[in-house]
């Protein structure tokens, strides 16, 4: 590997070193390089300093970059290279060429650059600072052990967990309400059809025209969810640092369901809650609890409705399944455990829905 690094563009072309040098990337491996190859130091040294420089240009600084000093060292190394001799390719190493694949190069490599020092995720802090009217706009943060109760100019409220923060602005928008969250929060949206409410938690955005969730979001998190207690909302992701809304591949999530977003894999996917909760209702509509010899398959719409899950059965099948059985505290899973041990079927979770499976009974 040694023998690849002959001059200071070796080292800038390689994505190992530039990784090295901007986030301390294997580390030890250049550690030792750095032991193994002291005639290399000089060379390195010189490659650090320009990147530092160009990082210095990324960030708003463009006086730090001395732009004359990466110049001279490119052209400097494009003249170590050895000329051909042949007329026809002398002219490849004239001046004017050394001057073009200069330009080339750099950039292509500063393209390199913000490729390989570019944030891999959104991050809470990048999202408020794309906010255009910053001084229209306040955080909340929430460094106490007990959640912290907001109330916003619409009607809404958020209950802000420990070790949360959320910036909302002064006055929504006419068209649509926009919050940003870092850390985890319950919503409970005042609801208004024109007035869509977004919250905005790293790559996840939840858009709701009034119910109440729940998100998780903290920056060094690897998942991020949504749950949902009651209404409806749709959820997307999207991998830049803007508030926009990019719908088009979103999931649609009823209570008793969550989403999950993978940030190192980028897939966000629809599963149900850990404990599904009854809805919402009242006596007049109060589902049964006691079943005196029931088919399966009624008793199985009964808990349908009751936690608002999609059960997918045979419903010709489970209707010779007749069992006398009462449902009232336990789980939903716990009632689902409690028919499959009657009558020896089995469940599984499939897209937030539970897939009910059985032979039938004789």
């Amino acid at each position: 590997m040694t023998n690849q690094f002959k001059n200071i563009q070796d080292f800038l072309n390689d994505d190992d070193f530039v990784a090295w040098v901007l986030h301390t990337q294997n580390d030890s491996f250049w550690q030792k390089f750095l032991l193994e190859n002291p005639e290399k130091q000089p060379m390195i040294q010189e490659a650090k300093q320009l990147l530092e420089e160009i990082r210095a240009f990324e960030a708003n600084q463009p006086t730090k970059l001395n732009q004359s000093r990466v110049w001279a060292k490119l052209k400097e190394s494009m003249q170590e290279e050895a000329e051909i001799d042949t007329p026809k390719f002398r002219i490849l190493h004239s001046q004017v060429f050394r001057w073009a694949a200069s330009v080339i190069f750099i950039l292509g490599f500063i393209g390199t650059y913000f490729w390989l020092s570019e944030p891999k995720n959104v991050s809470y802090n990048s999202l408020v600072s794309s906010i255009e009217e910053k001084q229209l706009w306040v955080e909340y943060i929430n460094d106490k052990a007990t959640p912290k109760t907001i109330s916003l100019e619409d009607g809404s409220s958020v209950i802000l967990e420990k070790n949360s923060k959320i910036s909302v602005p002064k006055q929504f928008d006419a068209d649509k309400r926009t919050v940003i969250l870092s850390g985890e929060a319950f919503f409970e949206i005042a609801k208004n059809p024109r007035r869509p409410f977004y919250v905005y938690a790293n790559e996840v955005i939840t858009k709701v025209l009034g119910t109440s969730f729940r998100v998780r979001a903290f920056e060094d998190d690897k998942k991020i969810t949504v749950k949902v207690k009651t209404g409806k909302v749709s959820v997307f992701s999207q991998n830049k640092h803007l508030l926009n809304t990019p719908e088009s591949k979103g999931l649609i999530l009823l209570p008793n369901q969550q989403a999950i977003y993978n940030r190192p894999t980028d897939v966000l996917s629809k599963h149900l809650v850990e404990t599904p909760m009854p809805l919402p209702t009242n006596d007049a509509t109060a589902l049964p609890e006691y079943f005196d010899e029931q088919p399966v398959s009624n008793i199985l719409e009964v808990i349908e409705r009751r936690y608002g899950v999609k059960i997918i059965f045979d419903e010709e099948l489970l209707s010779r399944c007749v069992i006398t059985t009462r449902l009232r505290d336990e789980s939903l899973y716990e009632q689902l455990d409690l028919i499959c041990t009657i009558i020896g079927a089995t469940y599984k979770e499939v897209d937030a829905q539970i897939v009910f499976e059985s032979e039938g009974c004789q």
